[in-house]
């Protein structure tokens, strides 16, 4: 593709603006965000004061009618991402799907499907795959180096739930603390842990809003705020090793996406990133000095580049695949029926 790849961005939110900002940053030879669309007046200008040659709209059916967009980013809330992505699709275009990427399996699949019958990609935003330090450990990992990994803990938690968006509305969000922000450092664990596949899980669920945070949110937040706040679960995966879920969205410890990991030889942790091995019983620190930052502002430029670049030149994307996918969001499926029916499910 020697033009520039084509974007189109529905949903012109906090992480639509992400990619808008991005996508300028990575340069017109690159790719040029051709149109955008959102439902509120207001960030509309706002995207259109960054891609003022963009059409803008607030129909998504219409900025995809003409059928010209390589890429489409969607960047709104999950109840909307099944026909968005069918429809980005159907126009000829590849998806990228920010978490969650559907409400549950059965519409993973569809898309997943339709992709496929239509020569198609589709990735999830899996930005803090692409961090420097997770990088780092997932290839540590697939070395053997470190050995294999045994057991994991992985937890989402904030000082304040996520308000400034509807993830607290179960019917736009598809679920709480888990859905909206725990399935970020999730997913990066069992990346990074090799990809198995998760075999059962037990979990369970709460809300401490408003009896906690409640004064600080508006009267609409506290009247429909109707998800869970407070997520544990134990997986376990077919290699062996099991992980422990903690989200909390009233929680006082930073920093709130992250995951540590023992290993039959030693111990990773994301952040603070850490690497230890045990060498002759002394635990000896491995941890490198990368020069690579790895914040979250640079893992979506890295994410938004690797995709536009092998766009550009032809080539799959190779993050993550459909199998990857699907296991996330059966395991999250499993996750929310087993916390609702108060027992473990086989997955």
């Amino acid at each position: 593709m020697a033009s520039p790849v084509k974007v189109g961005v529905i949903g012109c939110g906090a992480q639509g603006t992400n990619h808008l900002n991005v996508i300028k940053e990575l340069g017109m030879e690159m790719a040029v965000v051709s149109a955008f669309c959102d439902l509120s007046p207001e960030r509309l200008q706002n995207a259109k004061e960054l891609w003022p040659q963009a059409e803008a709209a607030n129909d998504f059916k219409a900025m995809l009618a003409p059928g010209e967009l390589d890429l489409v980013i969607v960047a709104t809330m999950p109840n909307t991402h099944m026909q968005m992505a069918l429809a980005a699709l159907e126009a000829g275009a590849d998806v990228l799907c920010e978490k969650p990427f559907m409400r549950n399996a059965e519409e993973a699949e569809t898309v997943l499907e339709t992709a496929e019958r239509l020569g198609r990609q589709v990735q999830l935003g899996t930005n803090m795959r692409y961090m420097a330090t997770s990088g780092y450990l997932h290839d540590l990992v697939a070395s053997g180096e470190i050995g294999t990994p045994v057991y994991s803990k992985v937890w989402g938690c904030h000082v304040n739930p996520p308000w400034w968006g509807p993830h607290y509305y179960l019917s736009s969000s598809a679920g709480g603390v888990l859905a909206s922000t725990l399935i970020h450092a999730l997913d990066l664990a069992i990346w990074v842990g090799g990809s198995p596949n998760p075999v059962s899980v037990s979990a369970s669920m709460g809300r401490l809003f408003p009896g906690k945070r409640g004064p600080l949110a508006s009267p609409e937040i506290r009247e429909r705020f109707n998800v869970e706040d407070l997520f544990m679960a134990l997986v376990r995966f077919d290699d062996g090793s099991t992980c422990v879920l903690e989200g909390n969205w009233c929680d006082d410890r930073p920093p709130p996406h992250c995951f540590e990991m023992v290993t039959t030889k030693g111990k990773i942790n994301s952040e603070p990133f850490i690497v230890t091995v045990d060498e002759s019983g002394e635990v000896v620190d491995k941890t490198p000095k990368l020069t690579e930052s790895s914040g979250w502002g640079e893992s979506i430029r890295n994410q938004d580049a690797d995709i536009i670049q092998s766009l550009k030149t032809g080539s799959s994307w190779t993050m993550q695949d459909s199998r990857q996918l699907l296991n996330l969001q059966r395991l999250i499926d499993g996750c929310y029926e087993s916390a609702r029916n108060e027992r473990e499910i086989v997955l």
